[in-house]
Protein backbone atom coordinates (compact mmCIF):
# COMPACT_ATOMS: atom_id res chain seq x y z
CA UNK A 1 0.00 0.00 0.00
CA UNK A 2 1.24 3.52 -0.75
CA UNK A 3 2.55 5.55 2.15
CA UNK A 4 0.22 8.44 2.99
CA UNK A 5 1.60 11.94 2.55
CA UNK A 6 0.11 13.22 5.78
CA UNK A 7 -1.81 12.01 8.83
CA UNK A 8 -3.41 14.81 10.80
CA UNK A 9 -0.82 17.58 10.97
CA UNK A 10 2.02 15.08 10.72
CA UNK A 11 3.98 14.86 7.45
CA UNK A 12 4.84 11.23 6.73
CA UNK A 13 8.46 10.57 5.70
CA UNK A 14 8.75 6.76 5.66
CA UNK A 15 7.44 3.54 7.11
CA UNK A 16 9.20 2.29 10.24
CA UNK A 17 7.40 -0.99 10.69
CA UNK A 18 4.23 -2.96 10.07
CA UNK A 19 2.61 -5.51 12.36
CA UNK A 20 -0.54 -7.58 12.50
CA UNK A 21 -2.83 -4.73 13.43
CA UNK A 22 -0.90 -1.45 13.08
CA UNK A 23 1.63 0.42 10.98
CA UNK A 24 4.23 2.84 12.38
CA UNK A 25 5.49 5.77 10.30
CA UNK A 26 8.36 8.18 10.71
CA UNK A 27 6.77 11.62 10.55
CA UNK A 28 7.60 15.29 11.00
CA UNK A 29 5.65 17.46 13.43
CA UNK A 30 5.68 21.05 12.07
CA UNK A 31 4.18 22.46 15.26
CA UNK A 32 7.19 21.45 17.35
CA UNK A 33 9.76 21.05 14.56
CA UNK A 34 10.61 17.48 15.51
CA UNK A 35 10.44 13.96 14.16
CA UNK A 36 7.95 11.57 15.75
CA UNK A 37 6.56 8.07 15.35
CA UNK A 38 2.92 7.82 14.24
CA UNK A 39 1.08 4.55 14.83
CA UNK A 40 -2.11 3.99 12.84
CA UNK A 41 -4.72 1.32 12.37
CA UNK A 42 -4.60 0.31 8.67
CA UNK A 43 -7.62 1.39 6.67
CA UNK A 44 -8.39 -2.18 5.63
CA UNK A 45 -9.13 -2.92 9.30
CA UNK A 46 -11.39 0.06 9.90
CA UNK A 47 -14.47 -1.97 8.99
CA UNK A 48 -13.86 -4.33 11.90
CA UNK A 49 -15.13 -2.71 15.11
CA UNK A 50 -13.30 -5.27 17.24
CA UNK A 51 -9.87 -4.43 15.81
CA UNK A 52 -10.68 -0.77 16.20
CA UNK A 53 -11.70 -1.30 19.82
CA UNK A 54 -8.45 -3.05 20.56
CA UNK A 55 -6.39 -0.32 18.90
CA UNK A 56 -8.23 2.36 20.83
CA UNK A 57 -7.63 0.39 24.01
CA UNK A 58 -3.88 0.46 23.29
CA UNK A 59 -4.08 4.23 22.77
CA UNK A 60 -5.73 4.74 26.16
CA UNK A 61 -3.37 2.29 27.84
CA UNK A 62 -0.22 3.93 26.45
CA UNK A 63 -1.45 7.49 27.00
CA UNK A 64 -2.25 6.70 30.63
CA UNK A 65 1.28 5.49 31.46
CA UNK A 66 3.65 8.37 32.17
CA UNK A 67 7.06 7.18 33.29
CA UNK A 68 10.67 7.94 32.29
CA UNK A 69 11.13 4.33 31.19
CA UNK A 70 7.95 4.07 29.09
CA UNK A 71 7.77 5.64 25.62
CA UNK A 72 5.66 8.80 25.98
CA UNK A 73 2.57 9.49 23.89
CA UNK A 74 2.51 13.04 22.48
CA UNK A 75 -0.82 13.15 20.72
CA UNK A 76 -3.95 11.15 19.90
CA UNK A 77 -6.27 11.79 16.97
CA UNK A 78 -8.30 10.56 14.04
CA UNK A 79 -7.75 11.35 10.37
CA UNK A 80 -10.71 10.70 8.06
CA UNK A 81 -11.96 8.00 10.40
CA UNK A 82 -8.51 6.46 10.84
CA UNK A 83 -7.36 6.48 14.51
CA UNK A 84 -3.72 7.18 15.30
CA UNK A 85 -1.45 8.17 18.12
CA UNK A 86 1.90 9.92 18.13
CA UNK A 87 4.88 8.77 20.18
CA UNK A 88 8.40 9.91 20.85
CA UNK A 89 10.74 8.70 18.12
CA UNK A 90 13.31 6.25 19.47
CA UNK A 91 16.47 6.42 17.37
CA UNK A 92 18.78 4.15 19.36
CA UNK A 93 17.49 0.82 18.08
CA UNK A 94 16.06 -2.03 20.11
CA UNK A 95 17.44 -4.38 22.73
CA UNK A 96 17.05 -7.10 20.12
CA UNK A 97 19.50 -5.19 17.88
CA UNK A 98 21.95 -4.92 20.79
CA UNK A 99 21.75 -8.63 21.61
CA UNK A 100 22.40 -9.50 17.95
CA UNK A 101 25.84 -7.91 18.31
CA UNK A 102 26.86 -10.39 21.01
CA UNK A 103 26.53 -11.03 24.72
CA UNK A 104 26.00 -8.00 26.94
CA UNK A 105 28.23 -7.72 30.00
CA UNK A 106 26.84 -8.05 33.51
CA UNK A 107 27.14 -4.36 34.45
CA UNK A 108 25.40 -3.09 31.31
CA UNK A 109 22.71 -5.74 31.69
CA UNK A 110 22.09 -4.57 35.26
CA UNK A 111 21.87 -0.93 34.12
CA UNK A 112 19.31 -1.70 31.41
CA UNK A 113 17.28 -4.01 33.67
CA UNK A 114 17.17 -1.37 36.42
CA UNK A 115 15.52 1.18 34.15
CA UNK A 116 13.15 -1.31 32.52
CA UNK A 117 12.16 -2.70 35.92
CA UNK A 118 11.16 0.74 37.19
CA UNK A 119 8.86 1.32 34.21
CA UNK A 120 7.43 -2.16 34.50
CA UNK A 121 6.79 -1.77 38.23
CA UNK A 122 5.06 1.56 37.58
CA UNK A 123 2.76 -0.11 35.01
CA UNK A 124 2.01 -2.90 37.47
CA UNK A 125 1.04 -0.33 40.10
CA UNK A 126 -1.45 0.94 37.53
CA UNK A 127 -2.74 -2.65 37.26
CA UNK A 128 -1.40 -2.95 33.69
CA UNK A 129 0.22 -6.25 32.69
CA UNK A 130 2.32 -5.94 29.53
CA UNK A 131 2.03 -9.65 28.48
CA UNK A 132 4.50 -9.31 25.59
CA UNK A 133 7.74 -8.09 27.16
CA UNK A 134 10.64 -8.98 24.85
CA UNK A 135 13.82 -7.37 23.42
CA UNK A 136 11.93 -6.04 20.37
CA UNK A 137 9.71 -4.03 22.72
CA UNK A 138 12.56 -2.37 24.59
CA UNK A 139 13.82 0.62 22.58
CA UNK A 140 16.69 3.04 23.19
CA UNK A 141 16.99 6.80 22.77
CA UNK A 142 20.08 8.67 21.61
CA UNK A 143 21.58 8.48 25.10
CA UNK A 144 21.25 4.69 25.28
CA UNK A 145 18.45 4.79 27.84
CA UNK A 146 15.87 1.98 27.47
CA UNK A 147 12.11 2.50 27.16
CA UNK A 148 9.29 -0.04 27.20
CA UNK A 149 7.08 0.05 24.12
CA UNK A 150 4.11 -1.70 22.55
CA UNK A 151 1.35 -2.17 25.07
CA UNK A 152 -0.79 -3.53 22.23
CA UNK A 153 -1.50 -6.82 24.02
CA UNK A 154 -1.39 -5.42 27.55
CA UNK A 155 -4.49 -5.61 29.67
CA UNK A 156 -5.84 -4.14 32.86
CA UNK A 157 -5.94 -6.71 35.64
CA UNK A 158 -9.52 -5.71 36.43
CA UNK A 159 -10.74 -6.16 32.85
CA UNK A 160 -13.85 -8.33 32.79
CA UNK A 161 -13.54 -9.29 29.15
CA UNK A 162 -10.95 -9.81 26.47
CA UNK A 163 -10.45 -8.15 23.14
CA UNK A 164 -7.77 -10.60 22.20
CA UNK A 165 -9.77 -13.70 21.45
CA UNK A 166 -9.71 -17.02 23.20
CA UNK A 167 -6.15 -17.89 22.28
CA UNK A 168 -3.09 -17.31 24.43
CA UNK A 169 -1.47 -13.90 23.95
CA UNK A 170 2.28 -13.34 23.96
CA UNK A 171 5.47 -14.35 22.19
CA UNK A 172 6.38 -18.04 22.71
CA UNK A 173 10.06 -17.40 23.54
CA UNK A 174 9.17 -15.11 26.49
CA UNK A 175 5.88 -16.55 27.68
CA UNK A 176 5.36 -17.51 31.32
CA UNK A 177 4.03 -21.02 32.09
CA UNK A 178 0.74 -19.66 33.39
CA UNK A 179 0.36 -17.49 30.29
CA UNK A 180 0.97 -20.50 28.06
CA UNK A 181 -1.75 -22.40 29.90
CA UNK A 182 -4.31 -19.62 29.66
CA UNK A 183 -4.42 -19.02 33.40
CA UNK A 184 -5.23 -15.70 35.03
CA UNK A 185 -2.16 -13.46 35.06
CA UNK A 186 -0.64 -11.00 37.47
CA UNK A 187 2.52 -8.89 37.44
CA UNK A 188 4.75 -11.93 38.01
CA UNK A 189 4.10 -13.09 34.44
CA UNK A 190 5.99 -10.01 33.20
CA UNK A 191 8.75 -10.75 35.73
CA UNK A 192 9.15 -14.18 34.13
CA UNK A 193 9.52 -12.49 30.74
CA UNK A 194 12.12 -10.11 32.17
CA UNK A 195 14.01 -13.12 33.52
CA UNK A 196 14.07 -14.64 30.02
CA UNK A 197 15.42 -11.34 28.67
CA UNK A 198 18.19 -11.31 31.31
CA UNK A 199 19.15 -14.86 30.29
CA UNK A 200 19.31 -13.84 26.63
CA UNK A 201 21.29 -10.65 27.29
CA UNK A 202 23.97 -12.48 29.28
CA UNK A 203 24.17 -15.66 27.18
CA UNK A 204 23.38 -14.35 23.71
CA UNK A 205 20.58 -16.86 23.17
CA UNK A 206 17.08 -17.68 24.38
CA UNK A 207 16.76 -20.33 27.11
CA UNK A 208 14.49 -22.65 25.08
CA UNK A 209 14.47 -23.60 21.42
CA UNK A 210 12.36 -26.03 19.38
CA UNK A 211 11.41 -26.74 15.79
CA UNK A 212 8.03 -25.07 16.19
CA UNK A 213 6.62 -22.19 18.28
CA UNK A 214 4.35 -24.72 19.97
CA UNK A 215 7.39 -26.71 21.05
CA UNK A 216 8.93 -23.62 22.68
CA UNK A 217 5.70 -22.96 24.60
CA UNK A 218 5.62 -26.53 25.91
CA UNK A 219 9.23 -26.24 27.13
CA UNK A 220 8.39 -23.11 29.10
CA UNK A 221 5.72 -25.12 30.90
CA UNK A 222 7.53 -28.41 31.44
CA UNK A 223 11.32 -28.10 31.25
CA UNK A 224 13.61 -26.78 34.01
CA UNK A 225 15.39 -23.47 33.54
CA UNK A 226 18.67 -24.12 31.69
CA UNK A 227 21.94 -23.50 33.51
CA UNK A 228 23.23 -20.19 32.16
CA UNK A 229 26.71 -21.05 33.43
CA UNK A 230 26.90 -23.73 30.74
CA UNK A 231 26.61 -20.93 28.17
CA UNK A 232 28.60 -18.26 30.04
CA UNK A 233 30.83 -19.98 32.62
CA UNK A 234 32.52 -16.72 33.64
CA UNK A 235 29.34 -15.35 35.22
CA UNK A 236 28.97 -15.45 39.01
CA UNK A 237 26.96 -18.33 40.45
CA UNK A 238 24.47 -15.79 41.82
CA UNK A 239 23.38 -14.95 38.27
CA UNK A 240 22.19 -18.50 37.70
CA UNK A 241 20.27 -18.42 40.98
CA UNK A 242 18.76 -15.04 40.08
CA UNK A 243 17.51 -16.22 36.69
CA UNK A 244 16.08 -19.44 38.10
CA UNK A 245 14.12 -17.45 40.66
CA UNK A 246 12.83 -14.97 38.07
CA UNK A 247 11.82 -17.86 35.77
CA UNK A 248 10.43 -20.20 38.43
CA UNK A 249 7.57 -22.33 37.08
CA UNK A 250 5.65 -21.57 40.28
CA UNK A 251 5.01 -17.82 40.21
CA UNK A 252 4.86 -17.77 44.02
CA UNK A 253 8.59 -18.50 43.99
CA UNK A 254 9.48 -15.56 41.71
CA UNK A 255 10.46 -12.06 42.72
CA UNK A 256 7.50 -10.07 43.98
CA UNK A 257 8.28 -7.09 41.74
CA UNK A 258 10.47 -6.25 38.77
CA UNK A 259 12.40 -3.84 41.00
CA UNK A 260 13.24 -6.72 43.36
CA UNK A 261 14.78 -8.51 40.38
CA UNK A 262 16.71 -5.36 39.43
CA UNK A 263 18.02 -4.97 42.97
CA UNK A 264 19.31 -8.54 42.91
CA UNK A 265 21.02 -7.83 39.56
CA UNK A 266 22.71 -4.74 40.99
CA UNK A 267 23.94 -6.66 44.03
CA UNK A 268 25.67 -9.17 41.78
CA UNK A 269 27.02 -6.57 39.35
CA UNK A 270 27.93 -3.67 41.67
CA UNK A 271 27.71 -4.94 45.24
CA UNK A 272 24.73 -2.72 46.13
CA UNK A 273 21.02 -2.62 45.31
CA UNK A 274 21.11 0.74 43.56
CA UNK A 275 18.83 3.75 43.98
CA UNK A 276 15.14 3.04 43.51
CA UNK A 277 13.72 5.74 45.74
CA UNK A 278 11.42 6.96 42.95
CA UNK A 279 9.65 3.60 42.79
CA UNK A 280 7.43 2.26 45.56
CA UNK A 281 6.93 -1.48 45.51
CA UNK A 282 4.24 -1.77 48.15
CA UNK A 283 0.80 -2.82 47.08
CA UNK A 284 1.55 -3.73 43.47
CA UNK A 285 0.33 -7.30 43.55
CA UNK A 286 -2.14 -6.52 46.32
CA UNK A 287 -3.89 -4.09 44.01
CA UNK A 288 -3.87 -6.68 41.26
CA UNK A 289 -5.31 -9.33 43.53
CA UNK A 290 -8.20 -7.03 44.44
CA UNK A 291 -8.95 -6.70 40.77
CA UNK A 292 -8.71 -10.40 39.94
CA UNK A 293 -12.11 -11.73 41.13
CA UNK A 294 -14.01 -9.91 38.39
CA UNK A 295 -11.59 -11.25 35.81
CA UNK A 296 -11.75 -14.74 37.26
CA UNK A 297 -15.53 -14.66 37.11
CA UNK A 298 -15.30 -14.11 33.39
CA UNK A 299 -12.77 -16.85 32.59
CA UNK A 300 -13.94 -19.16 29.89
CA UNK A 301 -15.89 -16.50 27.99
CA UNK A 302 -15.13 -16.37 24.32
CA UNK A 303 -13.20 -13.21 23.43
CA UNK A 304 -14.72 -10.67 21.13
CA UNK A 305 -12.08 -11.12 18.45
CA UNK A 306 -9.26 -13.46 17.46
CA UNK A 307 -6.51 -10.99 18.41
CA UNK A 308 -4.11 -13.84 19.01
CA UNK A 309 -3.70 -14.18 15.25
CA UNK A 310 -2.74 -10.58 14.59
CA UNK A 311 -0.18 -9.88 17.27
CA UNK A 312 3.39 -10.99 16.88
CA UNK A 313 2.52 -14.37 18.38
CA UNK A 314 0.07 -16.76 19.32
CA UNK A 315 0.67 -19.92 20.92
CA UNK A 316 -1.73 -22.35 22.25
CA UNK A 317 -5.40 -21.99 23.21
CA UNK A 318 -6.70 -21.38 26.68
CA UNK A 319 -6.94 -25.07 27.45
CA UNK A 320 -3.60 -26.07 25.96
CA UNK A 321 -1.39 -27.96 28.41
CA UNK A 322 -3.90 -27.31 31.20
CA UNK A 323 -6.97 -29.38 30.34
CA UNK A 324 -6.33 -31.23 27.13
CA UNK A 325 -2.62 -31.65 26.43
CA UNK A 326 -2.42 -35.08 27.99
CA UNK A 327 -6.11 -35.84 28.41
CA UNK A 328 -7.13 -39.50 28.58
CA UNK A 329 -7.88 -40.91 25.19
CA UNK A 330 -10.86 -42.99 24.20
CA UNK A 331 -10.71 -46.76 24.08
CA UNK A 332 -8.98 -47.97 20.91
CA UNK A 333 -11.02 -49.29 18.03
CA UNK A 334 -10.22 -52.77 16.81
CA UNK A 335 -9.97 -54.65 13.54
CA UNK A 336 -9.86 -58.38 12.92
CA UNK A 337 -6.93 -60.14 11.18
CA UNK A 338 -7.14 -63.44 9.34
CA UNK A 339 -6.90 -66.47 11.61
CA UNK A 340 -3.83 -68.67 11.60
CA UNK A 341 -3.41 -72.42 11.87
CA UNK A 342 -0.89 -73.62 14.46
CA UNK A 343 2.05 -75.43 12.94
CA UNK A 344 4.61 -77.74 14.44
CA UNK A 345 8.10 -78.03 13.00
CA UNK A 346 10.53 -80.87 13.93
CA UNK A 347 13.71 -79.74 15.62
CA UNK A 348 17.07 -80.91 14.35
CA UNK A 349 18.28 -84.16 15.87
CA UNK A 350 21.68 -84.53 17.43
CA UNK A 351 23.64 -87.63 18.57
CA UNK A 352 26.31 -87.72 21.25
CA UNK A 353 29.23 -90.21 21.01
CA UNK A 354 30.67 -91.67 24.17
CA UNK A 355 33.23 -94.42 24.81
CA UNK A 356 30.32 -96.77 25.41
CA UNK A 357 27.97 -96.84 22.44
CA UNK A 358 24.49 -95.63 23.19
CA UNK A 359 21.43 -95.29 21.02
CA UNK A 360 21.13 -92.06 19.03
CA UNK A 361 18.93 -89.35 20.56
CA UNK A 362 15.40 -89.43 19.40
CA UNK A 363 13.94 -86.49 17.42
CA UNK A 364 11.88 -84.01 19.44
CA UNK A 365 9.32 -81.48 18.25
CA UNK A 366 9.43 -77.77 19.27
CA UNK A 367 6.04 -76.09 19.06
CA UNK A 368 5.51 -72.43 18.13
CA UNK A 369 3.06 -70.37 20.13
CA UNK A 370 -0.57 -71.17 19.38
CA UNK A 371 -2.45 -69.30 16.71
CA UNK A 372 -4.69 -66.51 17.85
CA UNK A 373 -8.31 -67.55 18.04
CA UNK A 374 -10.70 -66.62 15.29
CA UNK A 375 -11.90 -63.07 15.77
CA UNK A 376 -8.75 -61.97 17.61
CA UNK A 377 -8.37 -58.22 17.42
CA UNK A 378 -5.54 -55.92 16.40
CA UNK A 379 -5.77 -52.65 18.26
CA UNK A 380 -5.69 -49.42 16.31
CA UNK A 381 -4.28 -46.29 17.94
CA UNK A 382 -6.47 -43.85 19.85
CA UNK A 383 -6.11 -40.44 18.21
CA UNK A 384 -7.53 -37.27 19.71
CA UNK A 385 -7.40 -33.58 18.86
CA UNK A 386 -6.45 -31.54 21.94
CA UNK A 387 -6.54 -27.96 20.73
CA UNK A 388 -6.63 -25.51 17.82
CA UNK A 389 -4.82 -22.19 17.79
CA UNK A 390 -2.90 -19.64 15.72
CA UNK A 391 0.82 -18.89 15.87
CA UNK A 392 1.96 -15.82 13.95
CA UNK A 393 -1.18 -16.05 11.78
CA UNK A 394 -0.46 -19.72 11.07
CA UNK A 395 -3.18 -22.20 12.09
CA UNK A 396 -2.27 -25.28 14.13
CA UNK A 397 -4.13 -28.26 15.49
CA UNK A 398 -2.60 -30.32 18.31
CA UNK A 399 -3.22 -34.07 18.23
CA UNK A 400 -2.55 -36.72 20.88
CA UNK A 401 -1.43 -40.19 19.72
CA UNK A 402 -0.06 -43.17 21.72
CA UNK A 403 3.64 -43.16 22.49
CA UNK A 404 5.43 -45.26 19.89
CA UNK A 405 2.79 -44.71 17.21
CA UNK A 406 3.87 -43.48 13.79
CA UNK A 407 2.12 -40.68 11.92
CA UNK A 408 2.09 -39.97 8.20
CA UNK A 409 0.25 -37.07 6.51
CA UNK A 410 -1.63 -38.43 3.49
CA UNK A 411 -1.85 -34.96 1.95
CA UNK A 412 1.28 -33.09 0.90
CA UNK A 413 -0.05 -29.79 2.20
CA UNK A 414 -0.36 -31.13 5.76
CA UNK A 415 2.80 -30.64 7.82
CA UNK A 416 3.08 -32.35 11.21
CA UNK A 417 5.83 -32.30 13.86
CA UNK A 418 6.31 -34.18 17.10
CA UNK A 419 6.26 -31.76 20.05
CA UNK A 420 6.44 -33.81 23.25
CA UNK A 421 6.09 -37.33 24.65
CA UNK A 422 5.00 -38.00 28.23
CA UNK A 423 2.73 -40.31 30.20
CA UNK A 424 2.40 -42.75 27.31
CA UNK A 425 1.20 -40.11 24.82
CA UNK A 426 2.88 -38.09 22.09
CA UNK A 427 1.63 -34.64 21.14
CA UNK A 428 2.05 -33.61 17.52
CA UNK A 429 1.22 -30.27 15.91
CA UNK A 430 -0.10 -30.08 12.37
CA UNK A 431 -0.60 -27.11 10.09
CA UNK A 432 -1.89 -26.54 6.59
CA UNK A 433 -4.19 -24.31 4.62
CA UNK A 434 -6.86 -22.64 6.72
CA UNK A 435 -10.30 -24.26 6.81
CA UNK A 436 -9.05 -27.41 5.05
CA UNK A 437 -9.41 -31.01 6.22
CA UNK A 438 -6.56 -33.46 5.75
CA UNK A 439 -6.07 -37.17 6.33
CA UNK A 440 -3.45 -38.25 8.86
CA UNK A 441 -2.45 -41.92 9.07
CA UNK A 442 -1.51 -43.09 12.56
CA UNK A 443 -0.23 -46.65 13.06
CA UNK A 444 0.54 -48.57 16.25
CA UNK A 445 2.94 -51.52 15.74
CA UNK A 446 1.95 -54.75 17.49
CA UNK A 447 3.43 -55.03 20.97
CA UNK A 448 6.16 -57.67 21.11
CA UNK A 449 8.80 -58.14 23.77
CA UNK A 450 12.31 -59.04 22.58
CA UNK A 451 12.06 -62.26 24.59
CA UNK A 452 9.13 -63.29 22.41
CA UNK A 453 11.09 -63.19 19.16
CA UNK A 454 11.01 -66.49 17.28
CA UNK A 455 7.82 -67.74 18.87
CA UNK A 456 5.94 -67.67 15.58
CA UNK A 457 6.65 -69.23 12.24
CA UNK A 458 7.75 -67.09 9.35
CA UNK A 459 4.94 -64.89 8.08
CA UNK A 460 3.36 -64.56 11.53
CA UNK A 461 3.71 -62.03 14.35
CA UNK A 462 3.57 -62.75 18.06
CA UNK A 463 0.97 -60.81 20.06
CA UNK A 464 2.50 -60.40 23.52
CA UNK A 465 -0.77 -59.20 24.98
CA UNK A 466 -2.72 -62.31 23.99
CA UNK A 467 0.27 -64.73 23.88
CA UNK A 468 -0.56 -66.03 20.43
CA UNK A 469 0.52 -65.78 16.79
CA UNK A 470 -1.38 -64.10 13.99
CA UNK A 471 -0.43 -63.73 10.34
CA UNK A 472 1.57 -60.57 9.70
CA UNK A 473 -1.21 -58.06 9.06
CA UNK A 474 -1.57 -56.41 5.70
CA UNK A 475 -0.63 -52.77 5.29
CA UNK A 476 -3.23 -50.68 7.07
CA UNK A 477 -3.98 -53.10 9.89
CA UNK A 478 -3.38 -51.46 13.25
CA UNK A 479 -3.66 -48.04 11.64
CA UNK A 480 -6.23 -45.28 11.96
CA UNK A 481 -7.04 -42.54 9.48
CA UNK A 482 -7.67 -39.32 11.41
CA UNK A 483 -9.22 -36.25 9.82
CA UNK A 484 -7.18 -33.22 10.81
CA UNK A 485 -9.32 -30.11 10.45
CA UNK A 486 -7.29 -26.90 10.18
CA UNK A 487 -8.95 -23.85 11.67
CA UNK A 488 -8.88 -20.22 10.57
CA UNK A 489 -6.73 -17.31 11.68
CA UNK A 490 -8.03 -13.78 11.30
Amino acid sequence: MPIPAQIGRYIIKSELGRGGMATVYLAFDPSFNREVAVKVLPREMLHDPQFRARFEREIKMAAGLEHPSIIPVYDVGEDEGQPYFVMRLMTGGSLSDLISQGRIDLEETARIVSKVAQGLTYAHKKHVIHRDLKPDNILFDDNGDPFISDFGVARLAESSGSLTGSGVIGTPAYMSPEQAQGLELDSRSDIYGLGVIVYQMLSGRQPYSADTPMGVVIKHVTEPVPEILNMAPNLPLEVDQLIKRAMAKDRNKRYETAVDLAKAMNMVAFGNEGNFTSVTNAGIRTGLQKALPAAQASRGKVGLIAGAAVVLVLAVGVFLLRNQLFAPTVEPTLSSPPTATPTEVPSTSTSVSTPTPVPAATETLVSFAPACAAGALIATPAVKETNKDCVSKKPYTLISIPEGATFTPLDEALICNEERTADGKTIISCTGQMLYSYNLKVCLPPVMDSADAGKCEQGSTFDSANRCCFPTPPDGAGCAIFKADIGACQ
